[in-house]
C-alpha cells in the first residue's frame, strides 16, 4: 500500500464522518480498532460520534506521513462542533465550538487499525465558558512550503535522528548550551514568536514544576517531503510546583503531548503543540 493510499483512506474516513455515512466506515476501518487504548468497532465509533448530540465537522489540516512503508501518519485536524443542547453545563445551542486535534493513525492491510487522538480541551472549555470567545485556528496548511534556500533538506531518517537528539538534549537538561543547535534563533510555538532563549525557558517550566520529569518518545513520524516531524511524547514524574493551574500534592502524574514540528534548513522553526492538561489536572485533583 502506498503512502498516497494511506492518505486517501484517512481522508475518506473523515468524509464518512462529515457526511454521516456510517455504513461506509468498515471500508476504511478494521472490524476492531484500538482507539486511545480501547477496542472499538465501526458501529461503536459511529455511536460515539452520534452521542455527542449535534453536528460534527472534521477538517483535515495537514498530514505528516511515514513514507518508508511503515503505514502510519500523524494528522492535525480542525474540529467544528455545533451542539444540539447543553454541553458541559453551558447553553450552546446554535454556537459552533472549534478546536484542534492531533491524531496518530496506523494502517494494516489498507485499513485503520489503531488511532491515538488528543484534543485541545482547554480551548474547547474556553469557548464553552465564554459565549463571546473568538477562535482563529493556527493551521499548518497555511504555512509556506519548506524553503529551498535556507539550507539542507533532511531525509526522513535525518529528521528523526535530529529530532531524537533534540529530545535527548532536553532530557539531559543541556538546553542552555545546546538547544540552539536544533532550533532557529526564533521559534513560533502555537502562534507565539519566541527567541530560542524564551523557548528554552518555556520548556524549562516543566522541569521547574516536575524536577524528575522524563520526555519519553512514544511515536515519531518524519516526513521528508513536508520537512515535518509529528510526535507523541509521554511524560511522567512527581510535581513539586504549580503547572497548568494544578497544585502538587506529593503524588506522581503521567500525561502526554501530541506535537508537530516544521524544520527549515535542518532546524526547528515552528511548533504546534497540544498537551493533555485535562488529564494532568484530573490526576492531581483525584489525589487531593
Amino acid at each position: 500500500m502506498t503512502m498516497a493510499d494511506i492518505e486517501e483512506s484517512y481522508r475518506s474516513l473523515i468524509h464518512c464522518i462529515n457526511e454521516q455515512r456510517w455504513q461506509h466506515l468498515p471500508r476504511y476501518m478494521h472490524a476492531h480498532v484500538v482507539k486511545n487504548g480501547q477496542d472499538i468497532t465501526p458501529e461503536s465509533y459511529a455511536a460515539e460520534i452520534k452521542s455527542l448530540g449535534g453536528k460534527v465537522e472534521v477538517i483535515a489540516d495537514a498530514l505528516t506521513v511515514d513514507r518508508e512503508s511503515r503505514q502510519r501518519l500523524g494528522a492535525t485536524v480542525l474540529v467544528k462542533f455545533t451542539p444540539a443542547g447543553t454541553k458541559e453545563g453551558a447553553e450552546v445551542i446554535g454556537r459552533t465550538i472549534s478546536f484542534m486535534e492531533q491524531h496518530f493513525v496506523w494502517f494494516t492491510e489498507g485499513k485503520v487499525s489503531k488511532i491515538l487522538t488528543l484534543a485541545d480541551r482547554d480551548e474547547m472549555q474556553r469557548q464553552l465558558s465564554n459565549p463571546q470567545a473568538s477562535y482563529d485556528a493556527d493551521l499548518i496548511s497555511h504555512e509556506p512550503p519548506p524553503s529551498t534556500s535556507s539550507g539542507a533538506k533532511l531525509s526522513a531518517r535525518e529528521l528523526e535522528e535530529r529530532y531524537r537528539a533534540y529530545i535527548g538534549c532536553i532530557n539531559a537538561q543541556a538546553m542552555e548550551t545546546d538547544l540552539h543547535k536544533f532550533c532557529h534563533a526564533q521559534v513560533i510555538h502555537n502562534t507565539r514568536t519566541l527567541t530560542v532563549d524564551e523557548y528554552r525557558l518555556l520548556i524549562q517550566e516543566a522541569f521547574t514544576a516536575i524536577p524528575d520529569i522524563a520526555f519519553d518518545l512514544h511515536t515519531v513520524v518524519a516526513d521528508e517531503q513536508a520537512q515535518r516531524v509529528a510526535a507523541r511524547i509521554e511524560f511522567a514524574g512527581t510535581p513539586v510546583g504549580i503547572m497548568a493551574g494544578a497544585k502538587p500534592n506529593g503524588g506522581g502524574v503521567s500525561f502526554c503531548e501530541h506535537v508537530t514540528y516544521r524544520f527549515d534548513g535542518g532546524r526547528i522553526a515552528r511548533v504546534w503543540s497540544i498537551v493533555d492538561w485535562t488529564s494532568y489536572r484530573a490526576q492531581l485533583a483525584q489525589q487531593q
